[in-house]
C-alpha cells in the first residue's frame, strides 16, 4: 500500500480550503451585488408604488372633485330650469296681459271711434236743431223787443234768454265731448302704434330670409323691378345704375304731398281711393319702361295712401310673408315667444 505524502495532502487542503475561501468570496460579493441590485429595485419599486399611490390619491381627489362639481351643477341645473320656467310662465303671462290689453285697445279704440261718429252725427243734428233755435230765439227777443216792455213780455224775454243760455251751454258741452273722446281716439292710436314701432325694434336682430315675418317698408318700391326693366333697356350701358337712378327718381316722386293720383271709386259697396289710371306721370311710366316698373310704383303708391298717407314716406311694418300681409301684434307676441323658449332650451347646459 502507498503511503501518503502528508506535506502533499496538506497543501491540496491548503489548495481546497484557499479555492473554496475564493468561492466563497465570489459568492459573498455577487451575494453583495444582487442584494444592492434588489435593493435598487425595491427603491424603484417603493418609488412606483408611492408615485403610484400619489396618483391614484390624487385621481381620488378629482373624482371627489369632479363628483363635487357634478352634483352642484345638477343643483345648479334645478335651480336654471326653475329659474327658465319661471321666466317663461312671467313671460307667457306677459304676453297674455299684453295681448288683452292691445285687445282691450283695439275694442276701445274700435267703441271711440264708434261714439265720435255717433256724436259727431248727434252734434252736427243737435248743432243745426240748435242753431235754428238760436236763430229763432234772437228773431223772437228782436221782435219781442221791439214791441213794447210789459211785465209779461219781459218774463218772456227772459225766459228765451235763459233757454238760449241753456241751449248754447249744452253746445259748448257736447263740443267738449267731441273734443275728449277725439283725445282718446289720438292717445289709443298712439299707444297701438308705439307698441307696434317697439315691437319692430325688437324684432330686427331676429329676422332673416327664412323666418315667417319680415321688416317690410310699405310704401318702398321694390327695386328689383326698375333692374329688370333696366336689364333690357340698357343692354350696352351700366344697366344696374340705370335703375338705382330711375328707382330713386320715383321715390322722390311718392314723397311728393302734391302729386295724388288717386281717385274715389265704389269698391264691394264701399267708397274707396283707388289709382288713376290716366295720371300723366303714371301713364308716361307705363309708355316708357313697361307693366313691371308700371306696377311697382303702384304698389307702393297704395301702401303709402294705406300706412302714411300724410308722411309720404316709406313706414316699416312687421309682414306676414307666409300669407302676404302685415302681422298682428297677438302674432308678433307668440313668434317671440316661441323663440325665446328654443334660446332657452339651446342654452340650457345639459344634467
Amino acid at each position: 500500500m502507498e503511503r501518503k505524502n502528508p506535506e502533499n495532502e496538506l497543501k491540496k487542503a491548503h489548495d481546497l480550503i484557499k479555492t473554496l475561501a475564493e468561492e466563497i468570496d465570489y459568492k459573498n460579493h455577487k451575494l453583495s451585488e444582487m442584494e444592492l441590485s434588489c435593493k435598487g429595485v425595491i427603491h424603484e419599486l417603493t418609488g412606483e408604488i408611492n408615485v403610484k399611490n400619489h396618483s391614484l390619491l390624487q385621481l381620488e381627489q378629482r373624482y371627489q372633485e369632479g363628483l363635487a362639481t357634478v352634483r352642484w351643477l345638477e343643483k345648479e341645473t334645478g335651480l336654471m330650469r326653475q329659474e327658465f320656467g319661471k321666466e317663461i310662465r312671467n313671460l307667457e303671462s306677459a304676453n297674455i296681459k299684453l295681448t288683452d290689453k292691445v285687445e282691450y285697445q283695439r275694442k276701445e279704440l274700435h267703441k271711440l271711434t264708434k261714439e265720435l261718429e255717433e256724436c259727431t252725427t248727434q252734434y252736427r243734428l243737435e248743432n243745426e236743431s240748435l242753431m235754428n233755435e238760436i236763430h229763432k230765439m234772437k228773431g223772437n227777443l228782436q221782435t219781442q223787443d221791439l214791441m213794447g216792455s210789459s211785465n209779461n213780455l219781459n218774463a218772456k224775454i227772459d225766459s228765451l234768454r235763459k233757454e238760449l243760455k241753456e241751449k248754447e251751454e249744452a253746445l259748448d258741452d257736447m263740443e267738449i265731448l267731441i273734443g275728449n273722446l277725439i283725445t282718446k281716439e289720438s292717445i289709443s292710436n298712439q299707444e297701438l302704434k308705439d307698441a307696434h314701432e317697439e315691437s319692430i325694434r325688437g324684432l330686427q336682430e331676429m329676422l332673416n330670409y327664412r323666418t315667417t315675418f319680415a321688416i317690410k317698408r310699405m310704401g318702398e318700391i321694390n327695386h328689383e323691378a326698375f333692374q329688370e326693366v333696366c336689364l333690357l333697356k340698357f343692354v350696352n350701358e351700366d344697366w344696374k345704375e340705370k335703375a338705382a337712378v330711375l328707382c330713386s327718381l320715383w321715390q322722390e316722386y311718392l314723397k311728393d304731398g302734391q302729386w295724388h293720383p288717386f281717385k274715389k271709386e265704389i269698391v264691394k259697396g264701399q267708397l274707396q281711393e283707388v289709382i288713376n289710371d290716366d295720371d300723366e306721370k303714371l301713364k308716361g311710366l307705363r309708355n316708357e319702361y313697361g307693366g313691371v316698373a308700371y306696377e311697382a310704383v303702384k304698389t307702393a303708391l297704395l301702401e303709402l295712401n294705406e300706412y302714411n298717407p300724410s308722411g309720404r314716406y316709406a313706414t316699416p311694418v312687421v309682414w306676414n310673408r307666409k300669407e302676404g300681409r302685415r302681422a298682428s301684434l297677438k302674432e308678433i307676441m307668440q313668434y317671440v315667444i316661441k323663440q325665446l323658449k328654443s334660446h332657452k332650451r339651446k342654452r340650457m347646459p345639459l344634467p
